[in-house]
């Protein structure tokens, strides 16, 4: 099975695009975990917000907006390595969910979009009914 209608350039240059963001991701990570204000820490882990501040709400604040943002990255991380096994596969710019062309304009907006627009609104719709933020 071949891309719909992205020629081998095309899926190139999606793949470019896909490693720098997969590097970015990787780097955000990487100073959230390492890098804790002027300083850069050997061992991961997010900052200790209860140490900046003697106010534990927003210290508690602070540290779920860190979960909340690895969270986020973990999931656009595990977007990314999907988008660049289907280019590999063949599958790239097909949606997981009904196998139809993502249009090219959401790829060019989101190269690691896995669904069609219509089948993302579907799953963010199941999503939200389920109670689960995505």
């Amino acid at each position: 099975m071949s891309s719909p209608g992205l020629d081998a350039a095309a899926l190139e240059q999606f793949r470019h695009q896909l490693l720098a963001m997969k590097r970015a991701a990787a780097d955000a990570v990487d100073a959230r975990l390492h890098g804790h204000g002027e300083h850069r820490h050997d061992e991961a882990g997010l900052p200790r917000h209860a140490d900046e501040t003697d106010d534990d709400a927003a210290a508690e604040t602070q540290r779920q907006a860190d979960v909340t943002h690895l969270a986020r990255t973990a999931t656009a991380l595990r977007d990314i390595e999907s988008a660049l096994a289907r280019i590999e596969n063949g599958e790239y710019g097909l949606c997981i969910d009904c196998d139809e062309p993502i249009d090219l304009r959401r790829l060019q907006a989101h190269p690691a979009a896995l669904r069609c627009a219509r089948c993302q609104q579907l799953f963010e719709t199941q999503l939200s009914r389920a109670g689960v933020r995505g």
